[in-house]
């Protein structure tokens, strides 16, 4: 039975993404689907992009093994702020720059080729980091209840993701996404609850008994509270300026969509994991031992779910690793097409050359995704961690810096991307292989990070910004999407109505959210003991 409603949900999927593609007759919508983008699909796309194979797969396996304090409490709730970050300030600002990626930014900011260059090679090796760990999850998935060779399952799922993905492009993958995101709930607010039912809050709370410090600071593996910390601020900074969370902005319809968005959006996030981690952490007291510990979801979905929640349960689970692989295949895609080919090289094309580019692109990375997930190079948990630091400590304070600072120039973007990839790279191999000793208080990304802050201070202070990079950080500071969306809205008939009832809307949703959230973190942290 879980098999049968399993692919009825995943065909439903595949339909979905090919109905979407009849919409798509520009590259204005295979980019940012129009502009079109209503508070639901923008709310679905972003929550379904958050929980990825890395949540429901990696950092579900890590909490099962060590705990949730370290990984949940810091880890995946600095994800969330840095969600935030990502929908509020750096895309809004991106979005209203008219911007459909995030290397477009830099190439408009900096009319630098060396900038978008290195920007887009950035984006397209962590995007492709983290495109590997989903395919892995896929993997894992179907290995679970399909008698197929791991390499043929990555084959399959990566041609079913490029029906829609490379097809229908941005507004593809938003559509499903939102499809995949109600799935996701089942998983949250049915499946999850129904295996903690089973284990006991009691039991669970008691599990820092049976296995030291479970409930503590550092976990049962007793990391350094250093590591820790740098798990916080790496999935702030990392989640605040990936192109995966970012790139959810751009197709929203008005300012209003992404307020709205961000208050939904970033309500639903934590509050799936909250209930997905406590499951992790029952699976615990269910079946101690489960080798490797990435499979913890889906023994728990196969052995303590009912067959048919469990084919939705893992429809679920597919569908949080189809919603983000297919960004990631959809972005670093625009990347090749738009960035490299038509913003550095300038190769103009028409509308139907471009759109084909697009496709090209997208069926290109896929296959390179695809070989490097065949070979499996690690857990989920460690890529999505190296890929994520490799945006960290390269984008962000280029970006920050590009906002807010007057004297910044190409230079000092060039030197503080370089100076973070390079010395991330370079210190954790050396301290791999013993070469150096780093304190595990002292993680490589910190040195890293600040490393390329203060390579972006040095050469900023020692050069000038251009004329060009002068009056665009001027209309930068000018410009706002607010002011747009506004001006939009009054030129309506009623378009005083329009504005106050949005304006009210939002408000409602604000305060409607925030009390919800009080009352339910209330409850389990008084339930727990914490």
């Amino acid at each position: 039975m879980e098999k049968i409603v399993f692919f009825a949900v995943i065909i439903v999927y595949i339909i979905a993404g090919v109905i979407v593609t009849r919409y798509v007759k520009s590259k204005d919508d295979f980019y940012v689907m129009g502009e079109k983008g209503s508070t639901v699909l923008i709310v679905g796309t972003l929550a379904a992009t958050y929980l990825s194979a890395v949540t429901l797969l990696g950092i579900g396996g890590m909490i099962y093994n060590e705990g949730p304090v370290p990984h949940a409490a810091f880890g995946s709730f600095g994800a969330w702020l840095g969600t935030l970050i990502a929908v509020i300030y750096v895309g809004r600002k991106m979005k209203s720059l008219n911007c459909q990626t995030i290397p477009e930014f830099f190439e408009k900011r900096f009319n630098n080729k060396w900038v978008t260059v290195i920007a887009v090679c950035i984006m397209i090796v962590a995007l492709l980091g983290y495109g590997v760990v989903q395919l892995i999850g896929a993997g894992v998935v179907l290995a679970e209840i399909l008698d197929i060779p791991f390499p043929l399952l990555i084959l399959l799922f990566t041609g079913a993701l490029l029906v829609f993905s490379a097809l229908g492009g941005m507004f593809g993958v938003v559509v499903t996404d939102t499809l995949m995101f109600f799935t996701m709930l089942a998983i949250s607010l049915i499946i999850a609850p129904l295996i903690i039912g089973q284990a006991g809050l009691d039991q669970i709370k008691n599990l820092g008994e049976v296995i030291p410090n479970y409930w503590g600071m550092t976990g049962a593996a007793e990391r350094p509270i250093g590591w820790v910390i740098s798990q916080f601020i790496m999935w702030i900074l990392f989640f605040s300026c990936t192109p995966a969370l970012v790139s959810r902005v751009f197709p929203a319809k008005n300012d209003f969509v992404i307020l709205k968005t961000a208050v939904i959006g970033i309500f639903c996030a934590p509050f799936m994991q909250l209930f997905i981690f406590l499951a992790a952490a029952a699976m615990q007291v269910l079946q101690p031992g489960i080798d490797p510990a990435d499979r913890m979801f889906i023994v728990g979905l196969m052995d303590y779910t009912p067959p048919s929640l469990a084919g939705v349960g893992l429809a679920g689970l597919m569908a949080s690793i189809m919603s983000t692989a297919s960004t990631l295949f959809v972005l670093t895609g625009f990347a090749l097409a738009k960035d490299l080919f038509e913003n550095i090289l300038h190769i103009q094309m028409d509308e139907r050359k471009g759109l084909i580019l697009g496709r090209v692109a997208q069926v290109f990375i896929a296959v390179l995704v695809c070989i490097v997930a065949i070979m499996q190079p690690s857990t989920i948990f460690w890529i999505s961690i190296y890929a994520g630091s490799i945006f960290a400590v390269s984008w962000m304070p280029t970006i920050i810096a590009s906002f807010e600072w007057k004297r910044m120039n190409s230079k000092a973007a060039i030197a503080s991307m370089t100076v973070g990839v390079i010395s991330f790279i370079v210190l954790g191999e050396l301290n791999k292989s013993g070469i150096i000793h780093l304190s595990p208080n002292f993680d490589h990304f910190y040195i890293s990070m600040i490393l390329s802050i203060i390579a972006l201070f040095v050469i900023g202070f020692m050069t000038k910004p251009n004329e060009h990079e002068i009056t665009f950080y001027q209309k930068m500071k000018t410009v706002k999407l607010s002011t747009s969306t506004i001006a939009t809205i009054l030129k309506k008939e009623n378009g005083i109505v329009e504005l106050k009832r949005e304006y009210k809307t939002t408000m409602i949703y604000a305060i409607a959210f925030l009390i919800m959230s009080i009352v339910i973190w209330g409850y389990f942290i008084v339930k727990m003991g914490f």
